[in-house]
């Protein structure tokens, strides 16, 4: 029987990569983008049938729509919630309207999309992956918005296991929390100040990297990952030595800041 796998926001970046590797796994895919164009030359690009469609995850019927298309496909095996926005700033001088963007797409987004995989893949079965970042685990000044919201897609993502287990549905959710990549979001942002901590670490993931851990994480046991893992380490250590910490981010931002000028 053919199995599908949805992902979302896949018209590029780590959602178009994880879509390759969900295709050569054996899985028709279902690429969804907010761009329709992107996601049909996405879909085309995947192959092996893929269907690229037209989706705003911020429209929540939206993902039971798609559920709809992939399940007339095949039984819908795998659905990766990859749709995100990012805005920098400073966290009490965003507009009204970034803030609304920001929590629509990258935490309904991602809620609307768990429940219709679990609705649509019920007893048969599943797995889910979710899209968060090591900022879940971190500060990072100058994007206390997106920090925020991948915070939560990592609480929920836990919790929703959580419930799943409890139900004793045979369906798994992951999170995969992986540094900075260089995708279009990242590169845009090379000029604006606000966003200097994305350039503060190491060199930036490429998509294959994350989209390879993201089958890993699918095929283990954890219920959330970071890419690459001493990172999480790292991440973690703000929590033990919180003053040491401060001045540290401060100094990283300044770093994030003379890359920037550099280009």
């Amino acid at each position: 029987m053919t199995t599908t796998a949805v992902v979302t926001g896949a018209g590029r970046g780590i959602g178009l990569a994880i879509a390759h590797r969900l295709r050569a796994a054996g899985h028709l895919v279902v690429v969804t983008d907010v761009d329709r164009e992107a996601a049909e030359r996405a879909a085309a690009e995947v192959g092996g049938g893929a269907v690229g469609l037209e989706q705003d995850v911020r429209d929540l019927a939206s993902a039971d729509a798609v559920a709809a298309v992939a399940a007339e496909h095949g039984r819908v095996a795998v659905w990766v919630n990859n749709a995100g926005v990012l805005f920098a700033g400073d966290a009490w001088a965003h507009p009204d309207d970034e803030l609304t963007t920001i929590l629509d797409v990258n935490v309904r987004g991602v809620i609307s999309g768990s429940a219709a995989a679990v609705r649509t893949m019920g007893s048969d079965g599943g797995r889910i992956l979710n899209i968060a970042s090591i900022s879940a685990l971190t500060p990072v000044p100058g994007l206390a918005l997106y920090a925020a919201t991948k915070a939560a897609v990592l609480s929920y993502t836990t919790s929703l296991e959580g419930d799943l287990r409890h139900a004793g549905l045979p369906i798994t959710v992951k999170a995969l929390c992986p540094d900075v990549v260089g995708t279009h979001m990242v590169t845009s942002r090379e000029n604006d100040p606000h966003a200097a901590m994305l350039f503060s670490g190491p060199k930036p993931l490429d998509t294959d990297t994350v989209a390879a851990a993201a089958m890993s994480l699918l095929d283990s046991r954890q219920t959330f990952r970071v890419v690459p893992r001493w990172r999480g380490v790292v991440a973690r250590s703000a929590d033990v030595a919180p003053s040491v910490t401060g001045g540290a981010l401060a100094l990283m931002r300044r770093l994030g800041e003379r890359r920037q000028s550099r280009g």
